[in-house]
């Protein structure tokens, strides 16, 4: 009589891959398990008030402090304005300011600076230029601003503040209505917008508004003046200067 051994099916379980698989399973359910308990924890904190606490410990770290003095929030709130144009990153940490005269020789060697800045640094600083023409010593400063903050509005700021730095020591003391409509037909800009906004004042209106905001709050050594997170900064910088003050911040 011959004999046979009847082979019973194994489970998958029993199999090397069903091992492997369950231990997987039981990792992946341990790490939810986990994960859940942290949410939860995460959200109750927040329900009693701890989430400054809990950003501070999971935000990643800047070594940009933000000054809680009152005054500083002040004076950023009037001088980071929203309407300026700017170089870098809108909603950057570091914000400079620069108060600038078309007319100002210092001004016009610290654009190439300023641009060299914003190149290498645009993803971590802004960079806001409002107008400060100081008129008594730069006949003809204001007029230049005035057209070039029309030209913001239509979206040609960086035309005009170029062609006024590249070209500042031919400009006349004052540019007529004519004269700018040649200038803006040369630079490719809309003349008959540039000269509604002249004649309508809004031009001359935001220049006097940069010029007292500039003035009330500690531009009182002329241009280039620069406000730094809200600390004022007066006179030209080199671009190692620059590197210096964000290497104190690590930047």
């Amino acid at each position: 009589m011959s004999s046979f051994k009847v082979e019973q099916s194994r489970h998958w379980y029993a199999s090397w891959w069903g091992v492997v698989l369950l231990a997987l399973m039981c990792v992946v359910f341990a790490a939810l398990i986990a994960v859940g308990i942290l949410v939860f924890n995460y959200w109750q904190a927040l329900r009693s008030g701890q989430g400054e606490e809990l950003a501070k410990k999971f935000a990643p770290q800047t070594t940009l402090v933000e000054t809680e003095d009152p005054k500083i929030i002040a004076l950023r709130k009037v001088l980071e304005t929203g309407d300026d144009p700017y170089l870098g990153s809108q909603n950057a940490d570091l914000v400079i300011i620069e108060f600038l005269d078309f007319k100002c020789p210092i001004c016009k060697s610290q654009a190439p600076i300023i641009t060299q800045l914003a190149s290498k640094y645009g993803y971590k600083v802004k960079i806001i230029f409002r107008d400060f023409p100081v008129e008594q010593t730069h006949p003809g400063a204001t007029r230049l601003a005035e057209i070039a903050s029309c030209g913001n509005e239509l979206g040609a700021f960086w035309l005009f503040h170029d062609y006024f730095f590249a070209n500042q020591d031919t400009l006349g003391s004052t540019l007529t209505v004519t004269e700018i409509e040649t200038l803006s037909e040369q630079l490719g800009v809309d003349k008959v917008k540039m000269r509604d906004c002249i004649n309508s004042g809004r031009g001359a209106t935001e220049v006097r508004k940069d010029f007292a905001d500039g003035y009330t709050n500690g531009v009182i050594q002329g241009t280039p003046t620069y406000f730094v997170n809200g600390r004022v900064s007066a006179g030209a910088k080199s671009l190692d200067d620059w590197e210096k003050v964000f290497k104190a911040i690590n930047l």
